[in-house]
């Protein structure tokens, strides 16, 4: 057995190329035989399933993502990504097809823009995958519904990965679990993580926030579909959207006809039908030049969109994932909507082929600007937190007091009491114009607090300090926006509250005998064996009821087929003549001619030569043994009894 690998330090984590599993899941059947016997013995089978997610990852599986689902920000200089929990979950599965494990993942993490693709809405998952595809074991599913992302050649071979990618966008990830926040939610420190290969960039040249989607997509059977590798074409990156079929939003048409296909889509053109030369044809309902808005693009044969403004292209899509949220079925309905943009009917209009993927997990962001963590700390104003910006000389003075700031950073902001009192209360951020000291740990840890009311602190003028209660309520906000977190205390809930409701009916039980105070239970009684020797009561008043019936001492097996009278088997296989043990059992008994029938052996005695010292060894071994359940069987104890030694310090009065 190999010797488990130590975790690395805090601060450090190691990366692996992959990590392999023994087999790939999948259905198995193990047949067991035996050779050698006197008689046939029928084979047993055995069949074993390996499960694995196919069609959609468990939550409890995905540790995190980037970007955060649903979020607005400057993305474009980090490849979006998901961490799995289980180490070995890409390369469950062989990609080609085969039974046998293969370093190339079967998983792969695409990112596409809104109007690249298609997102289905549930369906059966053989409708999951190109038709004419068929995947090995079609019975192997682990949901009966599944959603597929629909993308059309041209989109394909742009931004797909090639298999030789793919080994190169999965690694295995070993972490300490007491390093980082996310290392916690996992149980051993070891992560998988696929890596896309399209960077989300923002579109700088008409300065358009950009929505994207990400779809870890399962690759079996279709690894000949993905594009040749191809050499790098340019040093830069920027937005290109490859194919624009947001315009079939416009087309008018009811569902039955758009599934024949015979829908009048005007002078509507899609992506890729536009004869060389001949000029893009303006919107139905396209306003005129004086009524365009300030910005507009037309992206690969699509007709010319109207753009809202930039603070506004993305808010309707995040509003609406924020409302969903509220749903009481909010694990689908936020998924659902975040793939609302993603829903135009590709495979009806394309008229080139397209291809399907099953899609296990998904998720919408949206690049909404070009700035990055490190040009926001360069452009950052160095002045404290609270400095009031200088009026404009052209601006009428106003009367408004200047901000109270102090030289540590902070600011004082109104604040409103539990109780309703207006008072003043001080708010720093995280970032001070010098180096602060920070809490000294006691026996090694720093105190932990449950709520944020236990992070404030009143500074010697008599106010409160917010700082860090507010930073405690952010970080919970932000850790509840993560599915994995819900998902975890959700179980922990229902866990304690079946704990909860156990204890209670153990109350109930106890509240009529014995006559106790219940306030004082976990005092005076042993609640743990109180409830085992009822339990026992209870299966020796009814164990078929409690236990379940009664199986059988020996289990019977599989079924010998004998061909053949029994007793010569038997005989046969004991060395025996049956014919002579017969005739003398006419005269004295089977018993008896058994009784004088010799035993043949394979050696005569003293043929050969014994280890006295095993011997030994052995006769020791069997004694204890023997010893050991005789001592059971029969106690030879010469204590007293407990109750007997607690009756003789009793008096006769109180024995009675």
């Amino acid at each position: 057995m190999p010797l488990p690998i130590p975790p690395p330090p805090k601060g450090h984590f190691v990366l692996h190329t992959n990590f392999m599993p023994p087999m790939t899941a999948g259905g198995y059947r193990l047949v067991t035989s035996h050779s050698a016997t006197p008689f046939p013995v029928a084979t047993e089978s055995t069949y074993v399933n390996l499960a694995a997610p196919r069609y959609q990852m468990p939550v409890e599986q995905i540790l995190s993502s980037f970007p955060p689902a649903n979020a607005e920000g400057a993305f474009s200089d980090r490849l979006p990504q998901i961490v799995l929990k289980r180490r070995t979950l890409p390369w469950e599965r062989n990609p080609a097809g085969g039974t046998s494990t293969s370093p190339t993942p079967w998983l792969a993490l695409v990112v596409v823009a809104e109007g690249e693709a298609e997102l289905s809405t549930p369906v059966p998952v053989a409708q999951c995958v190109t038709p004419g595809i068929t995947l090995r074991d079609a019975a192997d599913r682990d949901v009966e519904q599944g959603i597929y992302l629909t993308v059309t050649e041209t989109v394909k071979n742009k931004i797909f990965p090639c298999e030789q990618d793919l080994p190169l966008l999965c690694h295995v990830r070993h972490v300490d679990v007491s390093d980082t926040e996310l290392a916690n939610g996992d149980d051993d420190g070891w992560l998988a993580v696929v890596l896309a290969n399209r960077l989300p960039v923002y579109d700088i040249a008409n300065d358009k926030p950009v929505r994207y989607l990400a779809c870890l997509i399962n690759l079996e059977g279709q690894l000949a579909s993905l594009p040749p590798p191809v050499p790098p074409d340019n040093d830069g990156f920027g937005f290109q959207l490859v194919q624009d079929w947001m315009v079939l939003r416009q087309v008018r048409a009811e569902a039955d006809s758009m599934i024949i296909g015979n829908v009048d889509i005007g002078d509507i053109v899609l992506p890729g039908s536009r004869p060389a030369g001949q000029p893009r044809l303006p919107r139905r309902d396209a306003p005129g030049p004086a009524e365009r808005p300030e910005h507009s693009i037309g992206l690969d044969g699509g007709s010319t969109m109207s753009s809202p403004t930039v603070s506004g292209q993305w808010s309707v899509a995040t509003v609406a994932v924020a409302k969903a949220a509220l749903d009481p079925d909010a694990s689908y309905v936020v998924r659902d909507t975040m793939g609302i943009g993603f829903r135009n009917p590709i495979s009806v209009y394309a008229k080139e082929k397209v291809y399907r993927y099953p899609v296990l997990a998904h998720w919408s962001f949206t690049t909404a600007g070009s700035d990055t963590f490190e040009t926001l700390m360069t452009g950052l104003d160095v002045g404290l937190l609270g400095t009031v910006v200088k009026p404009d000389p052209a601006d009428p003075p106003t009367p408004e007091e200047p901000a109270e700031v102090v030289q540590t950073g902070h600011i004082g902001l109104e604040h409103r009491t539990r109780r309703g009192d207006p008072v003043q209360a001080w708010y720093r951020g995280p970032f001070v114009p010098f180096p602060t000291e920070r809490d000294a740990p006691v026996a090694g840890r720093l105190p932990v607090a449950h709520a944020a009311d236990q992070l404030k602190r009143v500074v010697p003028g008599g106010r409160e300090d917010l700082g860090l209660a507010a930073a405690f309520e952010i970080g919970r906000l932000l850790g509840l926006s993560q599915l994995s977190i819900v998902g975890a205390l959700t179980r922990f809930r229902n866990a304690q509250f079946g704990a909860g409701r156990a204890y209670i009916q153990v109350k109930q039980i106890l509240s009529g005998e014995p006559p106790l105070v219940l306030d004082q239970l976990d005092v005076y009684y042993d609640l743990g064996r109180y409830v085992a020797l009822s339990v026992l009561a209870d299966a020796a008043k009814s164990p078929f009821d409690v236990l379940g019936p009664r199986r059988p001492l020996v289990d019977p097996g599989r079924e010998l087929k004998i061909d053949g009278d029994l007793d010569l088997i038997i005989a046969g296989g004991l060395g025996l003549d049956v014919d002579v043990i017969r005739k003398r059992a006419d005269a004295v008994g089977i018993v008896a001619a058994l009784a004088i029938t010799s035993v043949p052996v394979a050696f005569e005695p003293g043929a050969i030569k014994l280890d006295e010292a095993a011997v030994a060894v052995l006769k020791n071994t069997l004694a204890a043994e023997v010893e050991s359940v005789a001592s059971v069987a029969f106690p030879a104890t010469t204590e007293p009894d407990p109750l007997d030694a607690l009756l003789d310090r009793l008096s006769p009065r109180e024995e009675d």
